[in-house]
């Protein structure tokens, strides 16, 4: 009991501090960007790390692996990163600090295809829960001594009438003394001042009952179990054949149009084409499809046992697979001969890098389906989204951009 006690008392003592830290940092920093995400993520983060060490908390220390792309997120605030990858960064930070928060504590942890509940792991779940744990540090309650609250109300009728008559013999006395209360009692009459003070408070309890749910949501993961077991559905062979059927036979025909329009123009088609006019056309349509395309194949993949049962099933997936990736070259045949002519921009940029990760994906999509895997398929996605992510956020500058408009424009 004195452990978690001294633990409890620990973390709230710390979480207090951090939130009068935080709360102070947004009085003082003109810079929104920094002092709304960047410095409290930071601070928490280090803090975080503060406690596990001072409590002697059991550690995953294979999660410190973890500590790089945070760091890395980090520091793209200091430099001049795209407005468009800021505001990424407020989504996928937390994620990657909750994982790292709770596998660093929990050995057992392990990463499935839910891992992206894992910040609703830390916040808000067991809020009420965690606030009550600070009630161990209230006295027995004792019974309520009306007498002792009678001569307190006689002492302060007796004691606030010559505490006004010594201070108005002081005031009348000291000059200085006069202008300090003077001051006091102006102060105390600005409600501005007033509403500015209690403005902030709230904001420290505030964040103090959101750093303190979280820390004790960490530090409670350690005793509980993580039920890894994934759960797939029973779903209709024939129903996804036929799905997987119709949507192939679209690209069939989308290929064959493609074919036609890059080469003799066999199917005879009216439409007029230059090369700017299908560089500049549907390419973020086609990079939508991709992505409906990516889901239907993930969904079929893990959250069905279809594949186990239909070799059929297997193959037409490959299919839908293998035109996803053709639409990949597709949209980066077109990507390219436009900036070809106009340059790279930001957005340009991204949208390739984003290709490529898309590309990969599907490739490990397709040794999932022929070889199986290895390693945790979540992990092994989690680190090739966040590496292209991390690569765009120190790529996707203006610097690098002009860069590039330099050594491959005419």
């Amino acid at each position: 009991m004195r452990t978690r006690k001294n633990e409890i008392l620990t973390t709230a003592i710390c979480s207090f501090i951090l939130a009068s830290i935080i709360t102070i940092l947004k009085l003082c920093i003109k810079d929104f960007y920094l002092k709304t995400y960047t410095l409290p993520f930071t601070l928490l983060l280090i803090v975080f790390l503060f406690l596990t060490f001072y409590l002697k908390m059991e550690k995953n220390k294979k999660a410190l692996v973890l500590l790089i792309p945070i760091v890395l997120i980090l520091g793209g605030s200091f430099i001049p990163i795209a407005s468009s990858n800021k505001v990424i960064n407020v989504f996928i930070l937390p994620f990657v600090m909750s994982i790292f928060f709770l596998s660093y504590l929990n050995k057992k942890y392990e990463l499935n295809r839910h891992f992206w509940k894992c910040i609703f792991k830390l916040f808000p779940n067991k809020l009420l829960e965690n606030l009550k744990e600070l009630s161990i540090f209230k006295k027995k309650e004792r019974k309520i001594n009306t007498s002792k609250i009678a001569n307190i109300c006689i002492g302060c009728i007796i004691g606030i009438p010559i505490a006004f008559i010594i201070l108005s013999l002081l005031t009348s006395a000291d000059q200085y003394f006069n202008s300090f209360i003077d001051t006091l009692l102006a102060f105390l009459h600005n409600s501005e001042k007033w509403d500015t003070i209690l403005n902030n408070l709230l904001k420290i309890l505030f964040y103090f009952i959101i750093i303190f749910n979280i820390y004790r949501n960490a530090s409670k993961s350690k005793k509980e179990k993580q039920n890894n077991e994934i759960k797939t559905k029973n779903v209709n062979e024939t129903i996804i054949k036929t799905i997987l059927l119709i949507i192939n036979m679209v690209f069939v025909l989308f290929l064959i149009s493609e074919i036609s329009k890059l080469t003799i123009n066999f199917l005879e088609l009216p439409t007029e084409y230059t090369y700017a006019s299908y560089a500049r056309e549907g390419f973020f349509q086609l990079l939508f499809v991709t992505l409906i395309n990516f889901s239907i194949i993930i969904y079929i993949l893990y959250y069905t046992n279809t594949l186990d049962n239909s070799k059929n099933v297997k193959r037409y997936l490959l299919t839908l697979i293998a035109f996803s990736i053709i639409l990949i070259f597709n949209s980066y045949y077109r990507m390219f001969l436009y900036m070809y002519e106009y340059g790279f921009t930001i957005l340009r940029l991204q949208v390739i890098l984003f290709l490529l990760m898309e590309f990969i994906l599907f490739c490990i999509c397709i040794k999932k389906i022929c070889f199986h895997l290895k390693m945790k398929d979540s992990l092994l996605f989690m680190s090739v989204i966040l590496t292209t992510y991390i690569v765009n956020l120190y790529l996707c500058i203006e610097s690098f951009i002009n860069l590039l408009n330099r050594l491959f424009l005419k």
